[in-house]
């Protein structure tokens, strides 16, 4: 049967796939619009790929196309008016179009519909065209700002109407195909054929860059859809479970048996990694130092240690194994396809179920068994307006409006938080602006508190750009950034920006080295592992001891290294979310806590 599709496969190969920069603009009731050619396999998910178009949009246009689409149909799909200038960049020596794509936050399809010569290959030297939020010119790697933007009309107002319509459902399951490269083959033609971006080729293969050898097998994510009309409903305040989850007692026990899954990929495999084979080897010598401890504690358990890869196969065999359902306690997998599959055992078993890092919300959704040990991004940015609502009240508050939909969720809880929080007096004013309205908002007489909520770092540079050139404006000691996590490794943001704006953030932990319990418990690790331990090995000895003492040992406030917890149920029939925060700062280019926190 393999062989069989790769020879399909093979066959079909000179089929051409209209893309833009290639299908023709044509008028459609005064909007402009990509004529597509419709050719054999296209679907409707294809299309929203391919164009970054929704399958709402699509459908808008272009009615009855989600009942399926023919070879030779026409469908129009909406030409979307791009925000960003086009600017030109010189090509440096071992640049690929994904790293550019990733230096300009855009994506492989949109540089080859850009610049159609790419299709011979990228060279050193070469200028093309990318698109870009500022007006530079990328020259070797140097950038050199050329015009300021001015600031929009504050007083312009949105005048548009939205008809309501009736709702659409689009409902897109995965599948998967093995495709064996062929000699002429590149990533991107292979990603036309599937109508599967590079980035997400790249992505599900583990691939560092776009080259792609004859031979190479390569796994491609397809979609199947299916798209239909919602049906509104009353809601019905109900679960669909067999059993109630809060008529559940856990028993005081004499033994305890814990399941610890991770993807340490011992006997290599399809997907390895070494890197999350190494980061999973460290965090299980953490958890092992912790087990240590707790034994010593009077802890009696038996732990069962399952390799997990990132293969749901073998996690499903592993949960079908014997004596896996008796387990009382589990410790959840890394990614989150996998640790889904578990969480849905561990409710069927009424069993409690931790992450031990970041998970998908998602994985709480009625299913109370299930802690999430690492605070969401929007359990950190609530804490971050609550920290700011408390220290920062006498200042001058400004909070900078993102771009990106992703980002405007954290806006939006930022706000919400900021001005619903419990507060006694008078609650300050928080100004909301845009880059390029922020300038006048700031002041000399007071310290300027800039909220930039974002985890995008073209956003994030341009904001510093910006604040760079109107720093003039405030005191040189009394401009302060509020961003987030992702800011601390933002290589493009300069360092001595982040220092010299004393840069502050909500993190889910925090470690310093130089405690004398973590001097104390370093010396233990570094002389039964001969090596110090990590982040993650920390990770895992906090998660394992905070659990083991609060579901088994009555302990709920043991010593943490550099976590804190405080979970709250998202609802009675939802799992348990940490809400726990650290605000760090940057000082003198170390990030350390914040000076006001408790």
């Amino acid at each position: 049967m393999r062989i069989f599709l790769i020879i399909l496969l093979a066959f079909n190969y000179n089929l051409l796939f209209a893309q833009p920069g290639e299908a023709p603009i044509v008028d459609k009731g005064g909007q402009k619009c990509y004529e597509h050619t419709v050719q054999a396999g296209t679907t409707l998910w294809g299309l929203q790929q391919m164009y970054h178009v929704s399958s709402e949009e699509i459908i808008k246009y272009n009615p009855g196309v989600e009942s399926g689409l023919k070879a030779g149909q026409k469908v129009y799909i909406p030409v979307k008016e791009s925000q960003k200038k086009l600017i030109d960049y010189k090509v440096n020596k071992g640049e690929t179009l994904y790293g550019i794509s990733k230096k300009f936050d855009t994506t492989v399809d949109e540089l080859m519909a850009l610049n159609p010569e790419l299709k011979d290959g990228l060279k050193k030297g070469q200028v093309i065209k990318v698109p870009s939020d500022e007006d530079v010119v990328v020259r070797d790697n140097e950038t050199v700002i050329q015009n300021e933007v001015t600031t929009p009309n504050p007083f312009a107002s949105d005048t548009v109407q939205v008809k309501e319509q009736e709702p659409l459902a689009t409902d897109f399951n995965d599948s998967i195909v093995e495709h064996t490269v062929l000699a002429h083959e590149t990533l991107y033609s292979i990603s036309k054929r599937y109508m599967v971006p590079v980035e997400k080729i790249m992505e599900v293969n583990g691939l560092r860059n776009s080259s792609v050898k004859k031979g190479q097998i390569l796994i491609i994510p397809l979609k199947k859809e299916r798209t239909e009309r919602v049906e509104i409903r009353e809601v019905i305040d109900d679960i669909d479970r067999e059993t109630d989850p809060l008529d559940v007692v856990f028993e005081k026990k004499d033994h305890y048996k814990i399941a610890l899954f991770a993807p340490f990929y011992l006997d290599y495999g399809k997907g390895y990694s070494e890197y999350v084979s190494r980061i999973a080897t460290q965090y299980y010598l953490g958890v092992k130092t912790a087990l240590d401890s707790l034994k010593m504690k009077g802890l009696n358990a038996d732990v069962y240690v399952f390799d997990t890869k990132n293969d749901s196969a073998t996690v499903v065999g592993i949960l079908n194994s014997k004596g896996v359902a008796n387990m009382d306690l589990v410790i959840s997998p890394f990614f989150s396809k996998t640790q889904q599959i578990v969480a849905d055992f561990c409710y069927e078993n009424q069993i409690r179920m931790v992450c031990p890092v970041k998970a998908n919300g998602k994985i709480l959704d009625n299913n109370p068994f299930v802690y999430a040990s690492v605070p969401s991004d929007v359990k950190m940015i609530q804490g971050l307006a609550k920290y700011t609502l408390k220290h920062n009240s006498n200042d001058n508050i400004v909070i900078i409006k993102p771009t990106k939909p992703e980002d405007l969720v954290l806006y939006n809880a930022f706000i919400k938080t900021f001005k619903e929080e419990p507060y006694e007096g008078t609650r300050p004013r928080l100004i909301e602006t845009n880059v390029d309205g922020m300038k006048v908002y700031l002041q000399k007489s007071k310290d300027n508190i800039i909220v930039v909520p974002t985890n995008n770092n073209t956003f994030a540079r341009k904001f510093m750009f910006t604040l760079n050139r109107s720093n003039f404006r405030a005191r040189k000691d009394g401009l302060y950034v509020y961003g987030t996590k992702e800011w601390a490794d933002f290589t493009d943001v300069n360092g001595s920006f982040k220092n010299t704006y004393n840069l502050h953030f909500a993190s889910p932990n925090y470690v310093d080295y130089y405690t004398e319990e973590m001097i104390e418990l370093n010396k233990q690790f570094r002389a039964n592992y001969k090596t110090d331990m990590s982040m993650m090995a920390i990770q895992g000895y906090d998660v394992m001891t905070y659990f083991c003492s609060s579901f088994f040992m009555e302990n709920d406030q043991p010593y943490l290294i550099m976590n804190g917890y405080d979970f709250e149920q998202i609802s009675e029939s939802d799992g348990y979310m940490n809400n726990h925060v650290f605000i760090l700062q940057q000082e003198e280019f170390e990030l350390i806590k914040a000076s006001h926190q408790e």
